[in-house]
């Protein structure tokens, strides 16, 4: 029978060895842990996984139009904020502008590589110089004569207000004037259902109101035609007629229309997409203009009468 003590000593130096071999273990894998770290010493043990940039979709070509050079100059700018890694310089800047043009601005660009312009290696003087042969030469002086006379007219409040808000940026008035403005500019039933609202505080707040308030007037009538087609009035000024007159009202009552004031607009000479358009921008159906409906359309061999019907001759 083996000695116990002896025993013990075996497992003893057994397991200082294997302590040596551990220790010898630990001390290989922080040496590759100090070389690999020595080859990329912007990464470390707390850095962030590595930025992956995100592909995305190049803007159309741009072919000389200045009304689209304030768009396809943001794009490209988005675009370079994303990819910061690929377009890391202001060549591959400058290249990408130049992969992107056609017809005149291609031909612009073009003597630019033939001859090696330093404007190649410099992306801020490319582009101002790129502003300045395509762009508008006075910007604010255009934004203003622009932003006088905007009106929504038959449009949605959302079209007039992104249209709006572009100008805004460059005529350089205080929050106040813009608000003013833009009212003005707005359809007068829109600003008739606006009188019920409290004043705004911001334009953005203005055209939050504004676009809602033209959002009821568009679902108003498109009740009134699926509940009583043909069968309301309505004024171009945008005031819709009660269908119930109060008594001693000099109205007609809309719940009874003869045969000859209401004629029943049929709209299958309409196509589809033209239908939607109609729809969508508050048109007639029947002769394509704004400020009032195919039941009242002066342009069916009637006239307008002062409640908004159209009365045969």
């Amino acid at each position: 029978m083996a000695d116990p003590i002896d025993h013990l000593s075996l497992i003893l130096a057994t397991l200082e060895q294997l302590q040596a071999e551990n220790a010898a273990m630990r001390g290989s894998i922080l040496e590759l842990q100090s070389t690999a770290c020595s080859d990329m010493p912007n990464i470390t043990h707390n850095s962030p996984p590595p930025y992956h940039e995100p592909k995305v979709s190049l803007p159309d070509k741009f072919d000389g139009t200045r009304s689209r050079l304030r768009g396809f100059i943001n794009q490209i700018r988005l675009i370079l904020r994303l990819q910061p890694r690929r377009y890391a310089t202001g060549f591959h800047q400058v290249g990408l502008v130049g992969s992107l043009l056609t017809g005149p601005a291609e031909a612009w660009f073009a003597p630019l590589v033939e001859t090696a312009s330093p404007l190649l290696e410099d992306f801020p003087a490319f582009l101002a110089e790129f502003e300045a042969t395509f762009g508008e030469t006075d910007r604010r002086r255009v934004a203003l004569n622009r932003i006088y006379t905007l009106q929504q007219g038959n449009r949605a409040v959302s079209t007039y207000a992104s249209e709006f808000r572009q100008l805004a940026c460059d005529v350089g008035w205080g929050d106040q004037a813009l608000r003013d403005q833009f009212r003005r500019g707005l359809r007068s039933d829109v600003k008739n259902l606006l009188l019920s609202l409290p004043d705004p505080v911001s334009l953005t707040e203005a055209i939050t109101q504004a676009v809602r308030c033209d959002n009821r007037l568009f679902e108003f009538r498109q009740e009134e035609r699926t509940s009583r087609p043909g069968q309301f009035s309505f004024r171009p000024t945008g005031i819709f007629h009660s269908p119930n007159p109060g008594p001693g009202s000099n109205e007609a009552s809309t719940s009874d229309p003869s045969p000859m004031e209401v004629d029943r607009v049929s709209t299958h000479s309409l196509t589809s997409a033209q239908r939607r358009h109609r729809q969508a921008n508050h048109l007639c159906f029947h002769c394509g203009a704004p400020g009032h409906l195919a039941v009242a359309c002066p342009m069916k061999g009637g006239r307008m009468s002062g409640n908004g019907r159209a009365q045969v001759q």
